[in-house]
């Protein structure tokens, strides 16, 4: 089966949204660094345990959007489509609260994560139009 072109945007905007993520992580690295180092408990345990885990975090964090990707615009599967979705929603929620709160990012960060919350909002938008719900064997009522 082809995939339809709802399938095709989620592809594309949800891999957007990960290489945004990607760049904004490479952009505030210094600044994730110090705050690593300014912790008192990370502090104990070493600044090259503290930055290889900054590392791992943003690997296996990859490494999951990854999958998502491909187990959700590749392999039809339902169950990833509502990982995704559930991803989004907190990620959502979690970036208005950080507003809220204000601790959000600020300058080039802010406008980073905003464009990655859009695009990732595209994307799931596109995983319940009409055409994706027969790409996942959905009934579409």
């Amino acid at each position: 089966m082809e995939r339809p072109n709802a399938i095709v945007l989620f592809e594309r905007c949800y891999l957007g949204g990960v290489l945004v993520g990607l760049v904004n992580a490479a952009l505030s690295w210094n600044a994730s660094v110090t705050r690593l180092t300014e912790d008192p408990v990370a502090a104990q345990m070493g600044a090259s345990f503290g930055v290889g885990t900054l590392i791992g975090g943003i690997l296996l964090g990859l490494l999951i959007s990854l999958f998502l990707w491909y187990f959700t615009a590749r392999a039809q599967s339902v169950v990833t489509k509502w990982f995704i979705t559930v991803f989004f929603a907190i990620g959502a929620l979690g970036f208005v609260w950080s507003v809220v709160r204000g601790t959000s990012p600020q300058g080039i960060g802010a406008v980073l994560s905003v464009v990655a919350l859009v695009l990732d909002g595209i994307a799931v938008w596109q995983l319940f139009k009409p055409e994706s719900k027969i790409w996942f064997g959905e009934s579409v009522a």
